[in-house]
């Protein structure tokens, strides 16, 4: 007699069509809502990037201390009436920089430094709104991945701090010297980078595909290349600050020598990596030679060495970037910092970081590991 079998086969494998189209639909929704928050953190990205060039412009204007008190909640709406700009024009009139430097100035010429202080300061608070309440809205749904929760928590508090640090340079200039300290400056500008390098971070941990250049050593040469760049930025923050560019304004020489001759002049010597102006100038110049080698260096190995092409267009893309970057900076210094050019070179800078991040967040871990897979285990 023959047995009949104890599964219905037919029904089994309908059950495992079943599971298997029901794990299917997870990975999409999964896939969906990583592609929902990606899309969030990049117009986030995109604010702070903007954000970076509004305080570009604000710093070479010269605008920056024109609103000398810090209204986090009540300070939506600009003056709405004669009375309240002559106010707040009263209190820019008590400041050391109308005291020292800005007596000639009327209450027409102070509105046309008021207004990008105000729209920094207002893109600040909008770039609050659009990180919080889509935030909140993930949060509720769970659309955020466990793994990356207490990452974008971290950046919503950098976010506040940025803020906070904003003051507290602007601060600086309200003391008895009008203008701001070139450690805070090069804290505000360094922090922006961060939150810009942890945004895209992310973006990629979400929906980017990581690739394999070939060697550990080519995975440690793109993160150098990264670490330069922030180096190169902050060097440049230095420059800002103390108005660095502004004097030697020759390359490659700095007046008749490679290397100035009043470099040692401040007391004691390590005061003059951060506060002696000519030696702040070319620590900027020598980070900026080093960091274009090191670039150049990493696109001839990736060049013979690298299989994926999109990675070595995003190289290539990166090596033309720095090459103009390092030429903005040549013109920009012999022409004696001229507005548009040097927030030109603060906003290539950006990019530059940003595919420097993509770059070693794309090398960063073997191409057989799927991010993706690993979500849906």
């Amino acid at each position: 007699m023959i047995m009949a079998p104890l599964v219905d086969t037919d029904r089994g494998t309908l059950h495992l069509k079943g599971m298997e189209n029901i794990k299917s639909d997870l990975i999409n929704r999964g896939n969906g809502a990583n592609k929902a928050v990606a899309i969030w953190l990049a117009v986030v990205g995109g604010l702070v990037a903007a954000m970076v060039i509004i305080g570009g412009i604000t710093r070479v204007t010269g605008s920056g201390l024109s609103m000398v008190e810090w209204r986090p909640l009540l300070g939506w709406l600009p003056p709405l009436s004669e009375q309240e700009w002559h106010r707040v024009f009263k209190l820019y009139q008590n400041s050391p920089e109308y005291k020292y430097i800005n007596t000639w100035m009327d209450l027409n010429a102070f509105k046309g430094i008021f207004w990008w202080e105000y729209i920094h300061r207002l893109w600040g608070r909008l770039i609050g709104i659009v990180f919080f309440l889509p935030f909140i809205f993930f949060l509720i749904t769970k659309k955020i991945k466990r793994r990356l929760l207490s990452r974008i928590c971290f950046l919503f508090v950098l976010g506040g701090l940025q803020g906070a640090l904003g003051w507290w340079m602007v601060k600086s200039g309200l003391s008895s010297d009008p203008s701001v300290s070139q450690y805070r400056l090069a804290t505000h500008l360094g922090m922006a980078f961060l939150i810009m390098g942890l945004l895209i971070w992310t973006i990629l941990d979400l929906v980017g595909k990581r690739d394999m250049l070939g060697s550990r050593a080519t995975v440690y040469h793109a993160n150098t290349v990264t670490v330069l760049i922030f180096l190169t930025v902050i060097g440049g923050a230095l420059v800002a600050g103390l108005k660095a560019g502004l004097v030697y304004n020759t390359f490659p020489l700095m007046g008749e020598r490679m290397i100035p001759p009043d470099y040692f002049s401040v007391a004691p010597y390590w005061r003059n990596i951060f506060e002696n102006v000519p030696a702040v100038q070319f620590n900027h110049r020598i980070l900026a030679i080093i960091t274009l080698l090191a670039i150049a260096s990493l696109c001839v190995c990736s060049h013979f060495f690298c299989k994926n092409e999109r990675l070595l267009r995003t190289i290539y893309v990166m090596t033309t970037l720095a090459i103009l970057q390092f030429l903005l900076g040549v013109l920009t210094l012999v022409n004696f910092v001229p507005e548009g050019l040097a927030v030109a070179h603060q906003f290539i800078g950006l990019c530059l970081f940003g595919i420097s991040v993509v770059i070693s967040w794309g090398v960063s871990i073997p191409r057989d590991y799927s991010l993706n897979h690993a979500n849906n285990i």
